[in-house]
């Protein structure tokens, strides 16, 4: 066995094969003899450098669950009748807001939002309020407390269909629940039909 195969070998066994085949694909081109080690190695390297990171926003934008994970921020249209701000779209588009556990309140398609997020290799859960208070208005099990994890562990939660109907005991504590472990954490991004004016009298009574 040549050491170039056992020096392949050991990158294939710490799971490196692009690393592995990079080194290969090296061996059979050309004018690679005239380069010096360093520029050898730091191709090596950035080939496992860019499959690691795509691989990674490939991962994201799965956990996400979002509808449309192609969804991408250059297809906005700024039509007159949208009314919508195009500096602040792409300032929300740099997601310094997420790195600041800050939140956001948008009318409308969240989706390019999201996707921008796991373009940055932010962690993302899109899911629609009922589905997730559903999902949380259960005996408090294992499946439950998974669940929760999900919802306040991510670096940005995405919630649609905010408040479609007002919210009754339980479901309204576990919104709270949500909200408040998030508050130091990590960032909302709520996307109502309603503005915030018609929240409170949808989020029980009280306290909450």
């Amino acid at each position: 066995m040549t050491a170039s195969q056992t020096t392949m070998d050991k990158l294939y066994g710490m799971r490196m094969s692009v690393m592995a085949q990079a080194y290969r694909d090296q061996e059979e081109s050309q004018g690679v003899a005239e380069m010096t080690f360093d520029e050898r190695f730091a191709m090596i390297v950035d080939a496992e450098w860019d499959a690691r990171r795509i691989n990674r926003r490939t991962r994201l934008l799965r956990q996400a669950g979002f509808s449309d994970p192609e969804a991408n921020i250059a297809d906005v249209r700024y039509d007159a009748d949208r009314k919508l701000d195009r500096t602040k779209l792409i300032e929300l588009s740099n997601c310094t807001w997420i790195r600041g556990h800050r939140n956001v309140v948008i009318t409308g398609a969240s989706g390019a939002g999201g996707v921008a997020a796991c373009n940055a290799f932010f962690s993302v859960r899109y899911v629609r309020l009922p589905e997730m208070l559903d999902e949380l208005n259960v005996s408090k099990n294992e499946d439950w407390l998974k669940a929760k994890k999900r919802y306040t562990k991510c670096d940005l939660l995405i919630l649609d269909d905010w408040l479609l109907e007002k919210l009754e005991g339980k479901a309204a504590r576990e919104l709270l629940e949500i909200v408040e472990a998030r508050l130091r954490s990590g960032s909302l991004l709520i996307c109502s039909q309603f503005s915030p004016a018609g929240w409170h009298s949808k989020l029980g009574e009280g306290a909450i």
